[in-house]
Parts: structure tokens; C-alpha cells; sequence
């Protein structure tokens, strides 16, 4: 198996790694479609995007408040501004006062305040109506780079302060909910090209995406290694969509190594620190809350020795969606998987390692029938197919692209396993070709991900 070695993996280095040559294709699309915009894209070191920040800048509900100029006075935000989608400012007329004093003007976000300079804004006319520079890292420019009378802040600090706030949790295809001509630009890019042609956009679109995946599981591999990148990712999906932030927290609480350590190569020990530091181990056996597999009195007999150590660890148990919640999907029995995927041997990373002469699709399937352990002497499985399919495209081959030189077989691309057509992907399509195109065109896993990556960068 593959690591990664240098300190500092930069981002041009791993473009160099060429594991989805497909990709650059559909990145050459954009300046077609919308000439001027291009943003750059995340550092190994960065866990978000400029993107990240546009949209807790434009939603109320992200955004601190209030604000802070570098002077130290308090910033009220009145208005975000208007989302531009051109080239110039990020956002335009805002509104917002500085001590009490109403000001009107564009605004420009940056992750560092240096990246004002870097991107040419001070020399760059379009900019010079900005009056408010809005950064990540905090920091001040030198006198005379930014216009006159323009006011700098910074997100860092305030968002350090809340402690369950998470970049991954959101969703940057939600915003800026429309994008005014997208979807009629698309559909004439799109509309004289043959049904070949066509496969072809959506499988270079396909590629991009899982190409994000991989640079997103790279930065983590970077930060905290090969196993601990895995355990995140696999436990951040076996938290599906409404728990999938404290599922991803719980591993950073309780490390792999720390786990496998406790655990000795028990599964129903790791469970037990799994659900207690979780806050999901009920009070007492009156109170269930497990399924019945389940030995309560057996669980608290192993975290009441160990809980003492893990007490400034515990997360709040009432940070958990479990509301609208299926039995299926609850984290209990999430965890219970996640005990036995990790903790008996051999190692789940072993297990995951292809062959020398191993096909693709048998590696697919191997590992597919990995992840679906089943319940502690029952036939029911822990993870069902259509999550274990999801788990294969979302964490394993990312994490296989990381860990293994050379670009991505297309015949692995091709045997993804299968997912379930949501309304966005089916959505996209229309946007893209029309009410009356055959859905044969977006057959295949591969595809189904290339119309989530125009969702997610065009709003279509």
C-alpha cells in the first residue's frame, strides 16, 4: 500500500498524479458556459473553498453576528448584496453598518487577506467600488492595496467558537438557489451534440467530481494518515446525511488507533466506547433505545470502567437527528457496524487492498460484501447495499486513488455499483438535454455523479 510521504502535498503535485485525466475536459467547460468565473480551487492545507465562504457570508444563519473590524469596531450586517456571477466583486450593493454608521458597497472574500493582491483586485477598475474585504484568516493589508474607505474583517474567530460548526456540512450546491441563464446556456451547449458526445461530457463531469473526492480524502490522508483518513470517511457515511457531521466528529474523538487499542480486537467493546462517547448508551435497561441484539447491562459494564477517561470527550446527545430517522438508519446500529468493520482483525485497510491480480469489478464486489456486516447472531445486515454502494463511491475509491499511483482504470469507473437516481441528478439531466432525452444517456454510476456535478456547479 501507497502513503503519502512529503510534509506538504501541493496541489499542483497531486494534479500531477493525473488519477482522473477525464476531468480536465469537463473543467474546460465552464469558461464556454460562464465566461469570467473561475474560482480557485482547495489546498491541501484548506478544508473549504472561497465557495465555503460565500455561502455563510450570503446565509443568515451561518454568518456571525456581529462582526468585528480589524479597528475592533462592531460590523451589523444589513443586507449580503446581490451573489455575482460575473467577473468583479463576489457580492454587490450590500448594506451594513460599522458602529453605527450605514454603508453601502460591494464585497470581495477571500480565504487569506494576501489573496486580494495575489488575484490582481488592487490593479483590477471592477474592484474599486469594494468596501468591505471579508477574509477567512485575519490580517490587514498593506495602506493603499485596497480602495479608499474600505473596511476588513475576518470569520476566523467567530466561527471557532461554535463548536459543532463544520465547513463539510454545507451544502454549496444550495446556494444561491438560482442562477439567472444557466440552464438556457447549458442546454444550447448541449443541445447539437450527439447521444456519444453526450456520455462523453457526462463522463468527464463524472470524473471531476470523484476527482474532488479524492482532493478532499488527499488533505485528509495529509492531516491525519492513511487508517484515520478511512475510519473519518467511513464513519461520516455511515451517518448518513442528518448525522454524518458527528459521526465524522466521534472518530476525531475517539481516534482509530485509541479504538483498536481499548478494544483489544472486541467489537462489542469498541461499540460500547463508540455509544458512550456518543451519549447514546441509555441510562438503564427500562430505557432500551437498542435494538435487541443489544446487551445493555453488558455495555455499561464496559464503559463504566473506561468513561472516566473519555469525560471531556463526550459529545451532546441532543446534537443527534434522530427524528424522521429510520430504524434501519439509526446510529446505533451505525455504530455497531462501525465497531465490527474496525476493531477484529485483519485491519479493514488490509482487507480493502486490491490484489496484484485482482479485476476491478472483484475488488468492487469484495468490498462491497465487507461493508455489509450483519447484526451479533441475526441474518439482518448493519449496512445494507444501497449504503454500502454509497460508501464504495464516496470514501473507498477516493481513498484508493490517494493510496495507489497512476491514474484510475475506466473499467473501475464503469463497475461502480449502482445508486439510486435522486431528483437532483434527474433534474440535471433535464436541464442539460431536454425533457425528451432517453435516460440510457445517464446509465451508470459514473454518469449519475457527472449530472450531480453540473448540479452542484451550474444550479441546474
Amino acid at each position: 500500500m501507497k502513503t503519502l510521504h512529503s510534509p506538504i502535498i501541493s496541489l499542483y503535485d497531486f494534479h500531477a498524479m493525473d488519477r482522473f485525466p477525464l476531468a480536465r475536459n469537463y473543467r474546460e467547460l465552464s469558461p464556454h458556459i460562464r465566461p469570467g468565473v473561475r474560482e480557485p480551487e482547495p489546498s491541501l492545507q484548506d478544508p473549504f473553498t472561497e465557495r465555503h465562504l460565500h455561502c455563510i457570508w450570503f446565509d443568515n444563519r451561518l454568518r456571525p453576528a456581529p462582526l468585528t473590524s480589524l479597528r475592533g469596531e462592531p460590523i451589523v450586517i444589513h443586507s449580503p448584496g446581490r451573489w455575482n456571477f460575473e467577473a468583479g466583486p463576489d457580492f454587490l450593493d450590500a448594506e451594513w453598518s460599522v458602529a453605527g454608521r450605514r454603508m453601502r458597497g460591494d464585497v470581495e472574500i477571500h480565504i487569506r487577506p494576501m489573496d486580494w493582491k495575489h488575484h490582481g483586485h488592487h490593479e483590477d477598475p471592477r474592484y474599486r467600488n469594494v468596501r468591505l474585504h471579508v477574509t477567512y484568516e485575519p490580517g490587514s493589508l498593506a495602506p493603499g492595496l485596497l480602495p479608499p474607505a474600505c473596511e476588513e474583517t475576518a470569520l476566523q474567530a467567530a466561527l471557532d467558537q461554535r463548536s459543532h460548526f463544520f465547513f463539510d456540512s454545507i451544502d454549496t450546491s444550495a446556494y444561491p438557489w438560482d442562477i439567472d441563464g444557466s440552464l438556457t446556456e447549458l442546454r444550447l451547449y448541449c443541445q447539437d451534440m450527439d447521444d456519444e458526445a453526450r456520455g462523453a461530457l457526462l463522463d468527464a463531469a463524472g470524473q471531476e467530481r470523484l476527482r474532488r473526492k479524492t482532493l478532499r480524502m488527499a488533505r485528509a490522508v495529509h492531516a491525519v494518515g492513511a487508517e484515520q483518513a478511512l475510519y473519518q470517511a467511513l464513519l461520516r457515511a455511515l451517518g448518513y446525511k442528518h448525522n454524518a457531521d458527528l459521526c465524522e466528529e466521534l472518530a476525531r474523538r475517539i481516534p482509530l488507533h485509541e479504538l483498536r487499542r481499548e478494544a483489544a480486537g472486541d467489537p462489542e467493546t469498541a461499540y460500547a466506547l463508540l455509544l458512550g462517547t456518543a451519549g447514546l448508551l441509555p441510562q438503564d435497561d427500562s430505557d432500551r433505545g437498542l435494538p435487541p441484539w443489544a446487551d445493555t447491562r453488558q455495555l455499561w459494564s464496559i464503559w463504566w470502567r473506561k468513561q472516566q477517561s473519555y469525560a471531556e470527550r463526550l459529545l451532546d446527545p441532543q446534537q443527534w437527528r434522530l427524528d424522521s430517522c429510520r430504524p434501519g438508519n439509526h446510529p446505533v446500529r451505525r455504530l455497531r457496524a462501525a465497531a465490527a468493520l474496525f476493531t477484529p482483525p485483519p485491519c479493514l485497510e488490509d482487507t480493502l487492498r486490491a490484489g496484484p491480480e485482482e479485476t476491478p469489478k472483484a475488488w468492487l464486489n469484495r468490498c462491497r460484501k465487507a461493508l455489509q456486516v450483519r447484526e451479533p447472531g441475526g441474518n439482518l445486515r448493519l449496512i445494507g447495499p444501497e449504503r454500502a454502494a454509497a460508501i464504495v463511491v464516496n470514501a473507498l475509491l477516493p481513498w484508493r486513488a490517494v493510496m495507489e499511483p497512476g491514474k484510475v482504470p475506466m473499467e473501475l469507473l464503469r463497475a461502480l455499483p449502482g445508486e439510486p437516481v435522486n431528483a437532483l441528478a434527474r433534474n440535471a439531466a433535464h436541464a442539460l438535454f431536454g425533457p425528451d432525452h432517453h435516460p440510457r444517456l445517464w446509465r451508470g454510476t459514473l454518469r449519475k455523479q457527472g449530472l450531480l456535478q453540473f448540479h452542484e456547479d451550474f444550479g441546474v
